[in-house]
């Protein structure tokens, strides 16, 4: 019975287009959603949304061998009509197969497991990158400690490492070393001038 129907349909292609191979498209759109929805109902986890899906199917194409079994019988063809029908039912099926698949709880669920495994390894490549730029950092803070204690003055290291940077160095407060010194410094000098009232009382 579906061969009869499906010979009518390639009948009235081959007589709508004159082309034996034009005329196939015909059968395709009319047989193939009848053997897919068969299938995509006999799948053994599919769900409600998935089994209408296929009931519709397969009620569109009989209801597609109808429209051109009875156009063969009646030797009555409105092209307008047939074309838009086989043009409209070709997209409404492939959009039908395509909500198959997305609707399908299997499917689903591989892909929020790749999902996941593809977060997971983003955060591992971002934990990789943290490391490593905190490892150059801490290598730089030991290197800028050692800097520091190897010439005793973390005011002095700072300016030089500002004017290499060329920014304005920071002005920071004189160490108790410079202190001292510009002290004995002032000393001296008033020691060596008389007028200054220290020297006089000596």
């Amino acid at each position: 019975m579906v061969g009869v129907a499906e010979y009518r349909v390639w009948d009235v292609g081959y007589k709508m287009t004159g082309d034996p191979f034009k005329a196939v498209g015909f059968v395709l759109v009319s047989a193939i959603p009848f053997y897919l929805g068969q299938i995509f109902w006999l799948y053994p986890t599919a769900n409600t949304i998935q089994k209408a899906i296929s009931v519709g199917m397969v009620g569109t194409s009989l209801y597609t061998s109808w429209v051109f079994g009875t156009a063969d019988l009646s030797l009555s063809y409105d092209t307008a009509k047939i074309i838009s029908l086989v043009t409209d039912l070709t997209a409404a099926y492939i959009i039908a197969a395509l909500a198959y698949i997305l609707f399908d709880d299997t499917i689903k669920a591989h892909r929020l497991k790749k999902q996941a495994q593809g977060a997971a390894a983003q955060e591992r490549e971002y934990q990789r990158i943290t490391r490593e730029i905190l490892r150059e950092l801490a290598e730089t803070q030991k290197l800028q400690r050692e800097t520091e204690k190897e010439f005793g003055d973390a005011g002095l290291v700072q300016a030089q490492v500002d004017r290499l940077r060329g920014s304005k160095p920071k002005q920071t407060q004189q160490t108790p070393m410079r202190s001292f010194a510009a002290t004995v410094q002032t000393e001296q000098t008033e020691d060596k001038n008389p007028s200054t009232g220290g020297s006089s009382e000596r």
